[in-house]
């Protein structure tokens, strides 16, 4: 049986990237875009002319941003949160989005992201179960240190808080968040990661690897001036300090 199309307003302020979602909405089918809006003000009228089922909403736009939007409305169709800022996330899920996609997202995460739409469209009260379950008693993000990141697990991406990350690392180009459950890929660089996170915690032990501090059990001499770092876990995971920075840590440590 053929279903109804979804009714889309798309909200962005950049001209190209609201061509690219209308281009991406008509590959993925079943979809009708109801209007679009390149600001905060302009998105109120069209959404109360329309009414639509779901909104494809920007977060950072100049003047009011997506929340700001969500937070005027009486009536809030579903949400999808487009944006290029991972950071985000867990204030989109608490706005009870339907789901998050980081531009440039492809066809095949927009298709995901529309089904889910519909799902949650059919049972709402499905949709706020999950997202209570997922976000928890997570608090809205105000500290300037990162708190919290969105990880990638197959297709879905989950709240991971930051205190759970043993170590981060990368291997080819891809940065990933290693806990006691496993590696997990994140959305920043590891340059990013050291600006963002809580100096206090966490230290960049080696070129491509910041430590978790809280984790560390013992510094362990290597091979020509080098260290190791060993953590706590059950591996007993050792970590590689390089020589330029065994100095300070091994200060940081008490060493």
């Amino acid at each position: 049986m053929e279903r109804r199309p979804l009714r889309v307003v798309i909200v962005d302020d950049e001209p190209l990237a609201r061509a690219r979602a209308r281009r991406l909405l008509a590959e993925a089918g079943e979809v009708v875009v109801a209007g679009e809006a390149g600001s905060a003000e302009e998105a109120r009228r069209v959404l109360h002319e329309t009414a639509p089922d779901l909104l494809l909403l920007d977060i950072q736009m100049p003047g009011e941003d997506g929340f700001a939007l969500l937070a005027s409305l009486e009536r809030r169709p579903a949400v999808i949160f487009v944006t290029a800022y991972d950071q985000y996330a867990v204030r989109a899920f608490e706005e009870n989005a339907v789901d998050y996609l980081l531009k440039p997202f492809r066809r095949e995460r927009l298709v995901a992201a529309l089904e889910r739409a519909r799902r949650a469209l059919a049972d709402p009260a499905e949709l706020s179960r999950r997202l209570e379950e997922l976000l928890g008693s997570l608090a809205r993000p105000g500290a300037t240190a990162l708190e919290r990141l969105t990880v990638r697990v197959g297709n879905r991406q989950i709240i991971l808080r930051v205190d759970e990350v043993l170590w981060f690392g990368a291997e080819e180009k891809l940065v990933f968040a290693a806990t006691a459950s496993g590696r997990h890929y994140v959305n920043f660089t590891l340059d990013q990661l050291e600006k963002r996170l809580d100096p206090r915690r966490f230290a960049r032990i080696h070129r491509g690897v910041i430590a978790n501090l809280d984790h560390a059990a013992a510094l362990r001499p290597g091979f020509a001036g080098t260290w190791r770092l060993q953590l706590r876990d059950e591996k007993r995971t050792e970590l590689p300090v390089s020589r330029a920075r065994a100095r300070a840590l091994r200060e940081r440590l008490g060493a």
